[in-house]
């Protein structure tokens, strides 16, 4: 049977937490969690590719199409189309360095400016979410990062 959730006073269609296994515990709560960053995702000022390819190049260190796509794991035509993309918003500039016969890629002023507005925008809700947690910050914390381990050694094997 549903329950009433307190905030909103609408049915809860989901199976309360004291009647779920921690494994579909947590699958839900993941669930939640990832609902919660599409939404930031789309209230960002940055897209998501975009933001992608201005966290990659945050570091300083201009890079071609191959190094883009190898170290986002995309194929390569995928990074061509999102680096035009970028290019064409002027986030991205593109340029040729001496020696090199491939093209690099950095970020503008402009795309420098408007990754660090959402790396903000994100990082002060996730500082709303552990100031929520009070004194058990660093417990979770740490939580996380071994189940993050645990868990990425799982799907790996």
């Amino acid at each position: 049977m549903p329950t009433e959730t307190p905030s909103s006073g609408s049915p809860d269609p989901s199976p309360r937490a004291a009647d779920l296994t921690p494994e579909r515990r947590v699958a839900g709560l993941l669930f939640r969690l990832d609902l919660h960053r599409r939404l930031a995702e789309h209230r960002s000022p940055l897209g998501t590719a975009d933001g992608r390819l201005l966290w990659l190049l945050s570091d300083g260190r201009p890079r071609t199409l191959r190094e883009i796509a190898e170290a986002l794991r995309l194929e390569q035509s995928t990074v061509n189309r999102q680096v035009n993309g970028a290019l064409a918003a002027g986030l991205l500039h593109r340029f040729t360095e001496p020696g090199r016969p491939a093209r690099l890629h950095a970020p503008t002023e402009e795309g420098v400016a408007l990754f660090e507005r959402a790396t903000d925008q994100a990082l002060a809700a996730y500082g709303d979410g552990l100031a929520a947690l009070g004194d058990d910050a660093g417990m979770f914390l740490d939580l996380l990062d071994r189940f993050a381990a645990a868990y990425g050694g799982a799907v790996r094997e």
